[in-house]
Order: structure tokens, then sequence, then C-alpha cells
């Protein structure tokens, strides 16, 4: 036996990243708007408070009253964290990369990331639009955010 070390050949498919599952009955509508390149949020009918994720009642004013309605997707970043561990192995190859906190201008929060931006040029305050990213071999589309200039929200 060779003390030499043994190496693979070929190579292995990288790990998959996780996915949402877009198949949740509440949710279905967002995950459908988003394959489409539209921003659906669940909207009381009574209050007309906007939400996500989608829920039975209107935590606002409890009515069962809702309907999908379609929002610009212009926000601002409120935080964002840079991960330098991959704590799934999906995300390996993409390390370092940053998650962000976006609070939609009707007052909806998402946790994405950025598309267009370095690490290194993240602000709290930097004024987002939705973009959509495909998932390839998926069904599923992502809620993603770039940065958009000054003044144009």
């Amino acid at each position: 036996m060779s003390d030499k070390p043994t190496s693979l050949v070929g190579s292995r498919p990288a790990p998959a990243k996780p996915l949402p599952s877009a198949d949740d009955p509440f949710n279905v509508r967002f995950w459908e708007g988003l394959r489409h390149g539209r921003l659906l949020l669940q909207t009381c009918m009574d209050c007309h408070a906007p939400r996500f994720p989608a829920s039975r009642h209107c935590p606002h004013c409890h009515s069962e009253l809702c309907d999908w309605l379609e929002v610009d997707g212009h926000g601002v970043v409120e935080s964002f964290c840079t991960f330098h561990k991959a704590y799934w192995p999906g995300f390996a190859a993409d390390v370092p990369y940053s998650v962000v906190q976006v609070r939609l201008n009707n007052g909806v929060r998402f946790y994405s990331n950025l598309v267009g931006v370095d690490a290194a040029d993240m602000e709290i305050g930097m004024k987002v639009q939705a973009v959509f990213e495909r998932v390839e071999g998926s069904d599923v589309t992502l809620l993603k955010f770039k940065p958009i200039a000054q003044g144009v929200i």
C-alpha cells in the first residue's frame, strides 16, 4: 500500500443551497408573484395593512378579509450582516456574503441579499428596489434587492 494521498477522479456537484418552500398554502400567491416578476403582499381589506408572511388574520385589526396586492418593492436597508463562514455547505463558494434587512416603504420587512454592490459599499439607509432571481433547476424565484440612485424613490 502506498503512503501517497489518494485523489478523487472527477468532481462532485456543489452542495445545493437550501430553498424556501414555495408551496406553503398561505404564501403560494407570494411565490407565484415572484415567478412572474411581481411583488405581491397579502393586504387587509379592512385596515389596508400589508403583511408578510401571510396569515389568516390581520395582525393589526384581526380581520379575515384580505387580498393580494402588488407593491412597488422600493425600500431602505435597515441592517445588514456579512458572513465569513458558510453555515450551510451550499454557501461555501459565496463566502463572504451579506444578508440585509430591508423595510419596504409600506413598512413590511424582508431578509434578503443585495445584488450589484460590494459588502464594503453597503450602508444602513441605502435606498433599494426589489429584483427577482430565478433559481436554476427549480421553480423558485427569490426576492432580492439592488441599490437605486438617491432621489429615485
